[in-house]
């Protein structure tokens, strides 16, 4: 039983896990970061795609700190799944106004992007998965375990 000096009281798996995606969806942000500027001189459309995409998982992140509701992880796998998929898309059949990127799979800020992508988007899955696997607590059996 730990006591009260242990440092990882109270840590739980959710919030191991929204820690976790916090930190992935700031490796996100940070990796479309660094491509910025070399995209709004190429193609101006996938530029602001990651100008969007640097704002949402920003506010993703947060959103994963600050809002205790498991709601959360439902938007959260969805900007990573279309993260990944745009990533995906840009390198087999390239984007509509973009098809430089074509084949071009060798790319290490790429592969940090696909990574970090899979990972959220995994520990989102699981996060939605444990929560619809978890027995609906009725007003009843709340009130039977209260009684001992």
């Amino acid at each position: 039983m730990p006591n009260a000096s242990t440092p990882f009281r109270g840590l739980t798996l959710e919030r191991l896990a929204r820690a976790a995606a916090a930190v992935l969806l700031g490796a996100i942000a940070v990796v479309h970061i660094l491509e910025l500027g070399d995209q709004l001189e190429e193609n101006k459309l996938v530029g602001y795609a990651f100008i969007a995409l640097i704002a949402a998982a920003v506010i993703a992140a947060a959103a994963l700190i600050a809002v205790p509701s498991p709601r959360v992880w439902g938007p959260v796998g969805l900007l990573a799944a279309g993260a990944l998929a745009a990533y995906l898309l840009s390198r087999t059949t390239g984007l509509p106004t973009d098809s430089l990127e074509i084949g071009n799979w060798n790319c290490t800020l790429g592969i940090a992007a696909l990574t970090t992508e899979t990972l959220v988007l995994s520990i989102a899955a699981w996060q939605l998965r444990s929560r619809r696997s978890a027995p609906e607590m009725s007003a009843t059996s709340i009130a039977e375990d209260a009684e001992f």
